[in-house]
Parts: C-alpha cells; structure tokens; sequence
C-alpha cells in the first residue's frame, strides 16, 4: 500500500513536468482542446499561460487546473512570465529545477528547498510573491501585503482568514497569481534585508522539529534529566534544567515524534507563537477539529477541548495550542503528535502503570514551575511527604467514586495534612479528573481561576499525587503547602 502510494506521487511528479518543461503546440495548445477546462473559472488565465508559453497540457489531452503546484513549478511558471529574465544555465548533471533555485537565490528570496509540495502552500507562495517586491517580510505580512496589492484576493474574501494560508496551491490558483502580477505592470525584483527564513517543518521547539532522530536531539539539548514514559507508549525526553527553556521532547525508535512546551522556545512558520490570540489562530488554521477517527472510532473532543486547546492536523501532525483565557484568549503551549503516534492509541487514556503514574506527577511538577517562572515567580521545591497525602487522596476517589476535596469519611485537606504529621502555615490543593496526560490536565487547571491562584501562589512547597482507574479514569491532586519555620 504504502509503495503503491509512493509511485503515484513520483508519477504525478514527473507528468507535472512534462508539463511545464516541453510546451506543446498544435491542439493541445487552445484551452477549447483541454478536456477539463471549459466552464473553469480560470479559463481565461490558462488560455493566455499556454498562449506565453508558460504552461501547456497534458499527453491525455487535460490540463489539470485542480493539481497540486510544488515550489520549483511555481518558480517556473513565475519566471516564464518575465522572458526578459535571463536564466543562469544549466550545468551538466544537475536536476532541471536547480537553475531556477539558483537565481531565485541570487535575488534573496524565502525558499522552502523541497520537491515534492508536502510543505508548499499559499502562505509559502506569499512569502515569496512579497520577496519578489523587494519585501522580505513575515509570512502573516506577506500574505497581507499581496493582498493590499491585489496581486491575491483571498480563496474566499480578500483577508487573512479568507486567504487560505494553509491551503495548498493549485495550477488555476498558480497562473491566476502570476497573471496578477503581469497585469499590474510588477517587475520582479531582488529582495533587501535578511531573508526571513521558511523552514521546511511547520513548527521547531528549541530547534527540534517532528521526525528528527534522538540523536540529533542529544547532540542539541544535552542528555535530559528524565526519561517519562507518554500515555502513547514513548518516552518524553524532560528538559527542566532551565524553566525558561522548558521543553519535553517524544522519542520513540530513535526519532522524535511529539514536542510539548509552555515558554518562549518554540516557533511556528505560520506565525503563531506564544501570546498570539485566539482569533489569529483560528485565522491560520480554520476550524478546530471536533473528533479524531482511529480505526473504525470517532474519537470526539469535548466543547471545552475545542475552547481552551483547539487542536488541527498539521502537516502530518496533530497540533493543540492550548490558550489561556485569562490572559486574554492568547496560545499559552503548544503540544505536538506524529500523526501515526496519535492514530496509534486506540483509547483516550493510556495503558496505567507505574511508570506513567510517576510520569504524570512529576510532569504536573514541572509544568507548574515553568509557567511560574515564566510570570515571574519563584519554582516550588518537591515534598514527597506531601505528594504521598496526594497521592493517597486521589486512590480513595478513585475507589470510592467521588470527586471531592472531603473525602467520604469527611476528611478535609488540613486533616490529611495533620494525620501524615505535616505541619504548614498555608495550605491548599487542585484537583482534576479524567485528562489524558498531565499535560492537558495542567492546562485545564491553569484555566480555572481558583486552581491558577494556587498554582500562581506564594507557597513554597508541592507534591503531586496521580491514580488511574475509577469512573474517571485519572485522578490528579496537587497538594501545596508552606511549611511552619
């Protein structure tokens, strides 16, 4: 399956070039000959591309107005439509795309350097329309700047959210661009200023994008200090030397395939980065997903997943931006999960263990003191005498079927304290229920305002004690406390 589904797209590869690299004359020169083009909306456009030469149709008689268009295509046919350009030539043995790349180069523009149209799409394609205006800008202002300048319009109104940035770039959407850009008399012109790069990963966290090998890892971050194990089954690499540069790295068969971070290490070639709103994001990427299929199972996410953390399939990824309602609807983390690594897990939760169990504590540890120190805060110290109350209170509501900080036999957090012999000036607890990770489950309590006060508090001292199993599946409480000089 998987080696058909190679050969089709090599297929579709080498035909596209077919079509641009040898225009034909003769019939398959007039649009009226084209199988596929009359009544399309860019009928008009491709009749004057194939009358300049820039494109022509296909051996079977079509055009294909809907394909696909790759980076080095869209070069092609950018460049074709300024015959005054003169073209670097060809060396000996070298692919057919290179001197297209070569002079683009030679004019500074932002350039992805990849073949087979995984990452090209119209953002990309605006980024580098603005370059040729001499404007080395951020993709969000390329997108607009083409769009001020008429040379875009927008797939369905001319703003950001209209644009499509997402969206890949068909060949009718292509030539459209381009005969925009001939219309309005634009010369193409090499670009000033430091070239915003376009990296080919849709998102790096401390330069470490999905699909890189854990060596390359190691060799960028160091050893880390802990080796978690993921509800998924993989092991989340835990970088906590530096709060500020806090970052859990997913590694399974030596390669990386989730990033988690809650700082200002990440970034994203759409734009997004932290504190960017609610509504830019949606802008970017659309609509949040309301389910996940696996197998023959729709997994739905709840209404308050798709407020707090709308989440989207990226680029071969499953992304959630977890937001903060408090601080203004704004993207607060970032969570990342190889596609095939989320379809994987054919339940919400992860298999219970030990070793998750400890995973998840330690993690709801850390996750706390990054964001503290993020807003300024001093980090907790670890009680392990505290986190074992925790951890004893989350098993009896588990057990017993309640959520509640009283237990059942009317058991108050100050009584636990005092029967495990912890004496405290101030005291408080967090509980959550039925979260897949740690993760979400810091971020869920991060966006209720009485748990963000406890978490945001000027006690000194937190254990975390985590059970999974009862109704809900996983029980976390957080026991914070100061203790009495």
């Amino acid at each position: 399956m998987r080696r058909l589904l190679l050969l089709g797209i090599r297929f579709t590869i080498v035909m596209m070039l077919l079509s641009i690299l040898n225009p034909m004359g003769g019939a398959l020169g007039a649009t009226s000959k084209f199988s596929d083009v009359e009544g399309h909306w860019a009928s008009d456009t491709i009749a004057w591309a194939v009358e300049q030469d820039i494109v022509s149709g296909y051996l079977d008689g079509t055009f294909r107005p809907d394909l696909t268009v790759t980076e080095p295509e869209f070069l092609i046919m950018l460049l074709r439509a300024y015959p005054s350009i003169v073209m670097p030539e060809l060396k000996k043995n070298t692919p057919w795309y290179e001197i297209y790349y070569r002079l683009a180069e030679q004019y500074n523009w932002p350039l992805l350097h990849e073949i087979d149209g995984k990452q090209f799409n119209r953002g990309s394609v605006a980024h580098l329309l603005a370059a040729t205006q001499g404007n080395n800008l951020s993709m969000l202002d390329a997108v607009q700047y083409v769009l001020d300048q008429g040379i875009a319009h927008g797939k369905t109104t001319a703003t950001l959210a209209g644009y499509g940035i997402q969206d890949k770039l068909k060949r009718s959407e292509a030539l459209t661009l381009v005969k925009n850009m001939v219309d309005s008399e634009l010369e193409l012109s090499k670009a000033e200023g430091k070239v915003i790069p376009v990296s080919q990963a849709s998102f790096e966290v401390r330069g470490i994008t999905i699909g890189d090998s854990e060596r390359n890892v190691v060799a960028q971050l160091g050893e880390p200090v802990r080796r978690d194990l993921s509800e998924y089954g993989f092991e989340w690499f835990i970088y906590n030397q530096d709060y500020k540069q806090y970052i859990q790295v997913g590694v399974h068969k030596g390669k990386v395939v989730g990033l988690y971070s809650n700082v200002d290490n990440w970034s994203a070639k759409s734009g997004v980065q932290l504190g960017s709103s609610a509504t830019m994001v949606r802008t970017v990427y659309g609509d949040t997903l309301t389910s996940i299929r696996k197998g023959n199972t729709d997994f739905l996410l709840n209404i308050l997943s798709q407020d707090e953390s709308p989440s989207y399939l990226i680029d071969g990824s499953y992304v959630s931006f977890f937001l903060d309602k408090h601080n203004h609807n704004t993207v607060t983390a970032i969570q990342i999960i190889d596609e095939d690594v989320e379809l994987s897990l054919q339940a919400f939760h992860g298999e219970p263990s030990d070793r998750l169990i400890s995973s998840f504590e330690k993690q709801m540890f850390d996750l706390a003191n990054s964001v503290r120190v993020r807003m300024g805060k001093k980090a907790f110290i670890w009680s392990e005498q505290v986190a074992d109350t925790a951890r004893k209170h989350s098993k009896d509501m588990a057990v017993n079927d309640y959520f509640a900080h009283d237990s059942l036999s009317g058991l108050s957090l100050g009584d636990r304290l005092k029967i495990d012999g912890i004496k405290f000036s101030s005291a408080a607890e967090n509980l959550a229920g039925g979260q897949s990770s740690a993760i979400f489950a810091h971020e869920g309590l991060m966006n209720s305002e009485g748990h963000r006060v406890n978490i945001l508090s000027d006690m000194e001292r937190l254990g975390v004690g985590v059970y999974l199993g009862g109704s809900y599946e996983a029980y976390y409480t957080q026991n914070f406390f100061t203790p009495i000089e």
